[in-house]
């Protein structure tokens, strides 16, 4: 025999509360399978939820927005680290850079292969390396050499500097978004007890109300009400028909 089952989901939970609220709404009130103070609760708790449900959806797609944004701008920043890097290499190895530069941006003087840029923590800190790096090997002077010092091009410190700083500005962006988000979804469960409490409420009463039907014909009824039944393994489905 079939047993009723609680919905797990925030949305099996608006369901029910959906089935039953255009119940009552087309039954007339004697016919109710609920009592009117429980359905005063329904109208104002599927309100409540629908709401809430809504106002996270709103704030989870501007999150997944400001996410997408910042995960560009991070790719964008991650070519412009990485490519000064490289750019800078292939200079050391022409001449027109001294090895021990590598100093400047903390780099080891022998080092020419990229230092660990996977995370974001990494990508910002090697991007803040080389603004102040070149801006402390730019303004070096040596008295007995009048010529100034090659500035890096190619990207230059300034563009680095520039893609930095619209990401660290798209990333506190995204932890906004992502908090107020938090803040909506806590709203929502913050409230499922009192709407599981509702579901308890009119499962009791409405399978109370037709206990005097057949079991299949009063599961059947239920089930207009938003109850949901689950076959046991190895049971075939009940049919929706009501019993004449």
């Amino acid at each position: 025999m079939p047993y009723r089952e609680l919905p797990k989901s925030i949305i099996g939970r608006n369901n029910v509360l959906e089935k039953a609220n255009e119940k009552a709404s087309s039954t007339p009130a004697a016919q109710w399978a609920i009592s009117t103070e429980t359905q005063t609760k329904l109208v104002s708790l599927y309100a409540t939820l629908r709401q809430e449900i809504a106002e996270r959806q709103e704030q989870f797609a501007k999150q997944a927005e400001a996410t997408e944004a910042e995960n560009e701008q991070q790719q964008v920043l991650y070519r412009n680290v990485s490519h000064f890097m490289r750019v800078f290499n292939m200079a050391v190895e022409r001449g027109v850079f001294s090895p021990a530069d590598r100093l400047y941006y903390g780099l080891n003087a022998s080092q020419s292969d990229l230092p660990k840029l996977s995370t974001k923590q990494d990508l910002i800190t090697w991007a803040r390396n080389l603004i102040a790096g070149e801006q402390k090997r730019t303004q070096q002077r040596d008295p007995a050499v009048p010529v100034p010092v090659v500035a890096m091009s190619n990207p230059s410190a300034a563009e680095v500097e520039t893609e930095l700083n619209k990401y660290i500005e798209l990333s506190n962006k995204q932890s906004a978004e992502k908090q107020a988000f938090d803040a909506e979804n806590k709203d929502v469960l913050d409230i499922l007890p009192e709407i599981d409490e509702l579901i308890r409420d009119i499962y009791d009463e409405v399978e109370f109300y037709y206990r005097k039907e057949t079991p299949a014909n009063g599961r059947k009824l239920a089930r207009e009400w938003g109850v949901l039944y689950v076959s046991r393994p190895g049971e075939e489905p009940e049919e929706d028909v009501v019993e004449e």
